[in-house]
């Protein structure tokens, strides 16, 4: 009788649907990790998996997700793509944290119902957003029913028109904003930044038309630029901690405002600084010199990428930015490759120290007068350096003979730091 108590018991216990019981927010931790695809096949298991996927506060229609409709032959049958959107959307109950919107691959049919769609998602309290359009097609401007999504923390948009309607009165909630592709007048971008009082996070990608662009963020924190810009100027940026810029083309090389740029050093807590690109050939060319001596006392890491040592203004701008840098613990460079880069003629502060650097990084290394000059005063100033990092240009290394040959140049040079090591990273 005992026996078959227990049985029963475990009957019972296997019989249990445990992941059903689960409390809300595990639940949503789960489902927000499964693609979309297999929330909506879950829906037929139990009228509360049907209520959950409807509930779903995580949209993800991605490109991937409209791939594989596209590839499903007998998910579309007597459907396409956008009625099966419009079924998720137009369903959907309750509010949404974060939606993901591609449109792309149905034809201009989406285009017309992206307007209700948002026109829908304005109405659910929508967090977080991302919309994409398909590269394919011409930019098209964002529906004004998106500026109806109040309640926005965060934004990505991609290949649209940015302009807003004359009534718009902002993102009061907005912390991050990312455009990719986006074509904007200066006005309307500036109009907009304007409006984002909690703005912490800013990060535009290859922008259209958006060639004059002043920062004036007081709440920013964060900064990414990335394209061709004319005009480059910094107003009360106080807070910003973080700034990567990254430009590949200015038709007049004095763009970045010189008063700007000393700025960043005077008035706001950079920590960490990055410039890509030919950003450093640009403040080099357009008289940067003139504003050293600086002093970037608050900067923890400094990263340059695609530097041309060959050339004596970057040359001369990098090692005054490393002097204008006293606390700085982490350094990383990326030379433009070039054999035949050779030592300019500067002077340069001997007795100046970094007391604090501990990693430095240097890839695109060839073996240039140019390159171990810059490694050796590097090694010469950093008194409490622990490891240099560095790596081989590519094929300027192409056999044993030359990386040996590079190894034991670098080798040979002096070491301030009784700690300092050299490491070799091999591709």
């Amino acid at each position: 009788m005992a026996s078959s108590k227990f049985s029963m018991n475990l009957t019972d216990e296997a019989n249990q649907d445990f992941i059903s019981n689960l409390p809300t927010i595990v639940t949503e931790n789960i489902l927000k990790r499964l693609p979309i695809q297999t929330l909506a096949r879950m829906s037929v298991l139990s009228t509360k998996w049907k209520d959950n996927w409807l509930s779903h506060r995580h949209l993800i229609i991605d490109v991937i997700f409209l791939m594989q409709l596209e590839m499903s032959k007998r998910t579309l049958v007597g459907r396409n793509a956008t009625d099966i959107v419009s079924s998720i959307l137009f369903n959907h109950n309750g509010p949404l944290h974060k939606l993901h919107l591609h449109v792309s691959y149905t034809g201009k049919g989406s285009f017309i119902l992206l307007s209700p769609w948002l026109s829908f998602i304005s109405r659910t309290c929508v967090k977080k957003i991302a919309l994409s359009l398909n590269g394919d097609y011409d930019l098209l401007p964002i529906p004004y029913h998106f500026f109806e999504c109040k309640e926005l923390v965060k934004i990505r948009l991609e290949h649209f028109v940015l302009k807003p309607p004359p009534h718009f009165k902002g993102f009061v909630n907005l912390r991050s904003l990312k455009l990719v592709l986006i074509k904007c007048k200066p006005a309307v971008f500036g109009s907009l930044i304007a409006s984002c009082p909690r703005l912490t996070l800013l990060d535009l990608e290859s922008c259209i038309d958006l060639d004059h662009v002043v920062i004036d963020v007081p709440s920013l924190e964060s900064l990414v630029i990335k394209g061709v810009f004319n005009y480059l100027s910094f107003k009360n940026v106080a807070r910003l901690a973080n700034i990567s810029l990254c430009i590949e083309k200015y038709k007049n090389p004095k763009a970045v405002e010189l008063d700007s740029f000393k700025d960043l050093a005077t008035s706001c807590e950079l920590q960490h600084l990055h410039f890509g690109g030919r950003f450093s050939w640009f403040l080099a060319a357009g008289g940067v010199a003139e504003s050293f001596p600086l002093a970037f006392n608050h900067l923890n890491k400094v990263s340059f990428t695609d530097l041309d040592l060959g050339r004596v203004e970057v040359y001369d701008f990098v090692f005054r930015m490393v002097q204008s840098c006293p606390s700085i613990k982490e350094l990383e460079i990326s030379v433009t490759p070039d054999r035949n880069a050779v030592q300019q003629k500067l002077d340069y502060d001997d007795n100046y120290k970094l007391g604090h650097l501990l990693k430095v990084k240097i890839t695109g290394i060839t073996g240039s007068q140019a390159e171990l000059i810059f490694v050796e005063y590097l090694l010469a100033i950093s008194v409490v350096l622990e490891k240099l990092f560095f790596e081989c240009g590519f094929g300027y290394c192409p056999d044993a003979n030359s990386e040996l040959q590079l190894l034991r140049d670098l080798l040979q040079l002096p070491r301030t730091s009784p700690k300092a090591q050299l490491v070799w990273l091999k591709k």
